[in-house]
């Protein structure tokens, strides 16, 4: 496999050059982004990768796949322009920021044949969420009641470019950061989001008055199912990580706590690291940490583009949780 990069403003972006390069036999021949600056880190951590035009990458009939971390608004558009040119397309979360951007997006799918793939780091850059919905469907937990997720961040304001504190072009925080929670609750349950409340405000984290720093979200699936999910720009800066996201997984007979970034509660050192704590009716608190940490994504990507099918993001699924979490965001009532 072939791949190029175009944008590079946000830092997953390293994360998926990275998980692609794993592939066996993957190359990555150009990257492209509007500015300069950020291509010092850029070729530091990838030496070898050419800088190139958007355009010379879009007509390379040799390039197979684009991944894309742009600026948010932007990525909709770039994602139809590089179906368009036969490419496979792979971008960050949030893929979208407007409604308005959905439809264009589904007739490029669907005109162009080529497969589209939304890079949800929080549950795919760690091994935990596969363990934890392998033991859920081995009858560990018993049925599932309600999932809750946080994702709180640490905001570094100073660092943080213009565009992230426009509302047109960063999304809203309910779009960027509880994407993750509308995609896992999802993908765990397998069933689509039949009711929400959302709700955001601005208590202050950055001095900009357009910016939103604090968003939640209730949910309940199709099967009745329930969810609740909070994202917020107030991680300490005194806190070791950029944040303490965790998820809680509710059985009837059991639960699942999963702290992916950090156990921040444990006093040996060696026990700081992410983790899952399963308890249910037939056993105690257990810290389980997986064996294997190989990430599946990588692996999952080269076998969509093998069978021409997206094994990544089930693709109905997807289309929900994009328009979905875009619904959150805009009907979302204002508390501050």
């Amino acid at each position: 496999m072939n791949f190029a990069v175009i944008g590079i403003n946000h830092g997953h972006v390293y994360g998926q050059v990275e998980g692609l390069l794993s592939i066996p036999g993957a190359t990555c021949s150009g990257v492209a982004t509007a500015e300069p600056r950020l291509l010092e880190e850029f070729s530091r951590r990838f030496p070898g990768v050419a800088v190139r035009t958007k355009e010379s990458i879009l007509a390379d009939p040799t390039i197979d796949l684009i991944t894309c971390a742009a600026i948010n608004s932007q990525r909709g558009a770039l994602a139809v322009e590089a179906l368009s040119h036969g490419k496979h397309f792979f971008v960050d979360k949030p893929p979208l920021t407007d409604l308005n951007q959905l439809d264009p997006l589904r007739r490029a799918v669907e005109k162009s044949g080529r497969l589209f793939f939304v890079y949800f780091s929080e549950r795919l850059s760690q091994p935990f969420d596969d363990l934890a919905r392998q033991i859920f469907r081995q009858g560990g937990i018993g049925d599932l009641v309600h999932l809750m997720g946080v994702g709180p961040h640490k905001l570094n304001a100073a660092t943080r470019p213009d565009w992230f504190f426009d509302p047109w072009q960063y999304g809203g925080v309910l779009n960027d950061l509880l994407s993750h929670q509308v995609d896992w609750f999802c993908w765990f349950t397998g069933e689509k989001i039949k009711h929400f409340s959302s709700r955001v405000g601005r208590f202050g984290a950055a001095p900009q008055k357009t910016f939103d720093d604090f968003g939640d979200v209730t949910v309940t699936a199709e099967s009745g199912i329930t969810g609740y999910f909070r994202a917020d720009w107030f991680t300490p800066e005194k806190n070791p990580v950029w944040g303490d996201v965790r998820g809680l997984i509710v059985g009837t007979r059991g639960t699942i706590e999963i702290r992916r970034i950090a156990n921040l509660s444990a006093i040996d050192a060696t026990d700081s690291g992410p983790c899952m704590i399963l308890t249910n009716d037939t056993s105690g608190p257990m810290r389980l940490v997986p064996e294997n940490k190989t990430l599946a994504w990588p692996r999952e990507i080269m076998t969509s583009l093998r069978l021409g099918k997206n094994q990544l993001n089930e693709p109905e699924m997807l289309w929900h949780v994009m328009e979905t979490t875009l619904r959150i965001q805009v009907q979302a009532v204002r508390v501050k």
